[in-house]
């Protein structure tokens, strides 16, 4: 336990550089090297203010030099890396396997942030994730290349034909990518639940995007962010979900 609260608060100091990563890297600014500043009055953010969700909190998510309003996405994306973090180290436990678990879910956070606000995926982000994905893959004990390669097949293949189908106006390339590398880290049963549930998810965010008058039917929505939900779904509890449906389906 006491493990899993170590790594949960190195998330949520790791969530701060996936922020600053995100931020900078639309402009290919420094990523390590410089202070972090406020956006708005682009003066520098004192250490007293950069302690994950607590700053914001105290703040009330203003800036304390200009007063302006401090975009929610830090603290978000603070707090879901910390529990993401959390989650994979209570799942995988603390072994060699972890580490490519918890990079490929960074990387995942960082995809999910940046195409839900700039409608894209820098391909540098997604071979990073398909990088990662292999290594994840091979170390597992119960590695098969055969399910390895059809689970690829499905995630990657079925995205693919939807792409070339729409011409690219359902979804983009980069989701290809995307589909490929889980299909390959989840094999060939839990990337058809992956699958099924990305468009369940997609499609009721849209639906619900719609109702608050968000987005019209046409709007173009980021879909990268419903894979790494269903994603991270099937890393942690698909193989149950699977198993429950099987025997339920077996009455």
């Amino acid at each position: 336990m006491a493990t899993d609260i170590i790594f949960l608060l190195f998330g949520l100091f790791f969530g701060s550089f996936l922020n600053v990563l995100i931020f900078r890297f639309p402009e290919m600014k420094g990523v390590v090297s410089g202070r972090s500043y406020c956006p708005k009055c682009k003066k520098p953010i004192a250490a007293r203010d950069l302690i994950p969700i607590i700053s914001y909190i105290i703040l009330w998510g203003r800036c304390r030099n200009c007063q302006k309003r401090i975009s929610p996405q830090y603290p978000l994306v603070e707090l879901a890396t910390g529990i993401v973090f959390f989650l994979f180290t209570k799942y995988i436990g603390f072994n060699y396997q972890l580490i490519p678990y918890l990079i490929i879910a960074s990387i995942s956070i960082l995809i999910f942030v940046y195409d839900s606000k700039y409608l894209e995926i820098p391909e540098v982000f997604s071979w990073l994730l398909l990088i990662f994905v292999i290594i994840a893959a091979a170390m597992a004990p119960s590695f098969s290349i055969s399910n390895f390669l059809l689970g690829g097949l499905i995630g990657g293949g079925i995205l693919g034909i939807i792409v070339g189908i729409s011409d690219e106006r359902m979804m983009g390339s980069g989701d290809i990518k995307i589909g490929l590398a889980f299909g390959f880290l989840l094999g060939p049963e839990r990337s058809i639940l992956f699958l099924f549930l990305s468009f369940i998810i997609g499609a009721i965010i849209g639906l619900i995007l719609m109702i608050v008058k968000r987005k019209e039917i046409k709007s173009e929505i980021a879909f990268a962010p419903f894979l790494i939900l269903a994603a991270t779904i099937c890393s942690l509890w698909g193989q149950s979900i699977v198993n429950f449906y099987l025997k339920f389906a077996m009455i």
